[in-house]
């Protein structure tokens, strides 16, 4: 399955509607938002897709996220999310929580490891788990995503140019 990964819009819709399009453009399956979203606004923009939101440091309104969620079909958006794709268990959180992260290599139970918080681009191992940072859409020298196909294990940075 591919996935698009995101991060760190902080409310930049301009930016999240290019990230949409290159989604749109390399067929993926399910979008995941790795936090600070910011704005419920910005949930709609993905309704085309199957997504997991979670929360990020700079989502102080969970409650008027989580209310436009349930409108657009979304699952709640929590903290830390969970799933699997092609046999890879998967954990999705903002990253802004040390320990939470450590805690999750260390347990060896994820194939994947999705995270934000750096607004930087990463793809390394951790023991057996990869993790990825998509980069940020928002307060970033380059804006990216990331495209991960759980089947072959490829992790692709796209970067997103701005006009």
């Amino acid at each position: 399955m591919k996935i698009g990964i995101l991060s760190d819009t902080h409310n930049n819709i301009e930016m999240a509607r290019k990230a949409v399009d290159i989604f749109r453009e390399q067929k993926v399956e399910r979008v995941v938002h790795a936090g600070d979203i910011t704005s419920p606004r910005m949930l709609d923009l993905f309704k085309e897709f199957r997504c997991i939101f979670v929360l990020g440091n700079g989502d102080i309104d969970g409650e008027a996220l989580n209310a436009e969620s349930e409108k657009l079909g979304f699952d709640p958006i929590e903290e830390c999310a969970t799933f699997e794709s092609d046999g890879k268990r998967i954990i999705v959180f903002h990253g802004s929580n040390v320990s939470q992260f450590r805690q999750a290599v260390a347990s060896g139970k994820y194939d994947y490891i999705i995270k934000g918080h750096t607004h930087m681009f990463e793809n390394y191992l951790a023991g057996n788990t990869r993790v990825v940072n998509p980069g940020s859409l928002y307060g970033a020298d380059e804006f990216s995503v990331a495209i991960l196909d759980t089947a072959s294990g490829k992790v692709e940075r796209v970067r997103v140019e701005e006009d």
